[in-house]
């Protein structure tokens, strides 16, 4: 008798998404842009991207090695997408690839938009998730829109090095060849639930501490004063209001506290283009929320952080 309901799976094709490991995450970037087929045109991405002397720029030194057409898109102050600005861009050039980052983990809320416009003008998407491994892991919208999406794993578990790459649509891999299958296990490893849970403990009783310092909207601001209910932070960037963020980095990391200041240099293609998002790079400052982030020293750290607040400078904001 042939049966009508298999006793398990057997479709190697049902729900299947192809992931490659690599070194890096701008290696699987590279990768992509290489195998993937695309029309002509170029790639979009937005206009907040970091560069650094060590690393150079994760997402765009694989769009400029390739020698891809380029252009870049706005971002509203909380580093959400300018949907009109998108449009407009998409709407004036052509472009095969978009560019979506959900930066320091949080999954910006424009999200489904910015998929009906990729759709609209034939782009394909991608998500990029460096921070946002345990986002779209955890249920959410986060990694579930693009044609593919790229995790930096060395910047969410406790590992030097580590990219991912996942294809929400097999028929987009050709000649792609991952160089780290090996971190798959390292990967699997791990609570991931665990991990989730600690970052948002800490994001959370951070929030709360820094909402109760007097200094609050007078020497700095929350650029996210909370979290959406499957968002996994890298890390709690808050915005000074004054001149001196580098210096209250270098104070806190001498105090202990390993502060971050991602984002602090913008890749020299984006000088003159976004003036706003350059004077916001540098006011950013991230404090750590990760999973060995010790909750009987947050106190201190904040006491720390509002010791070497400065005087503020409304107009920065």
């Amino acid at each position: 008798m042939n049966s009508k309901i298999s006793k398990s799976a057997v479709s190697t094709s049902n729900a299947y998404q192809p992931a490659f490991f690599y070194n890096s995450a701008r290696e699987g970037m590279r990768d992509l842009l290489e195998n993937v087929p695309l029309s002509e045109g170029g790639v979009l991405l937005p206009g907040f991207i970091g560069w650094s002397p060590r690393e150079g720029s994760g997402v765009f030194d694989p769009v400029r090695e390739a020698h891809i057409p380029y252009g870049f898109y706005s971002l509203n102050g909380d580093l959400s997408v300018d949907i009109d600005d998108l449009e407009r861009r998409l709407e004036a050039g052509t472009f095969n690839v978009l560019v979506l980052i959900h930066y320091f983990g949080r999954t910006d809320p424009y999200l489904k938009r910015v998929r009906q416009l990729a759709d609209a003008h034939g782009a394909l998407l991608i998500e990029d998730l460096a921070h946002g491994f345990f986002t779209a892991r955890g249920g959410g919208e986060a990694g579930r829109h693009g044609d593919a999406s790229l995790f930096s794993l060395h910047k969410q578990f406790p590992l030097t090095d580590g990219g991912l790459v996942s294809y929400a649509n097999p028929r987009l891999v050709s000649g792609q060849v991952e160089t780290r299958p090996e971190l798959a296990s390292k990967v699997l490893s791990y609570d991931w639930r665990g991990i989730a849970k600690s970052r948002r403990r800490t994001f959370a009783t951070l929030t709360s501490l820094l909402s109760d310092l007097p200094e609050l909207d007078r020497k700095f601001k929350l650029l996210w004063p909370a979290l959406d209910d499957h968002d996994v932070p890298q890390s709690l960037p808050v915005y000074i209001l004054g001149e001196n963020r580098s210096q209250i980095y270098d104070r806190m990391n001498a105090d202990g506290y390993g502060m971050v200041s991602l984002y602090h240099t913008l890749i020299p293609q984006l000088a003159g283009g976004f003036p706003s998002l350059v004077t916001l790079s540098r006011h950013i400052l991230n404090f750590p929320v990760h999973q060995d982030v010790d909750h009987t020293l947050l106190v201190a750290m904040v006491e720390s952080f509002r010791s070497h607040l400065g005087p503020p400078d409304e107009a920065a904001w």
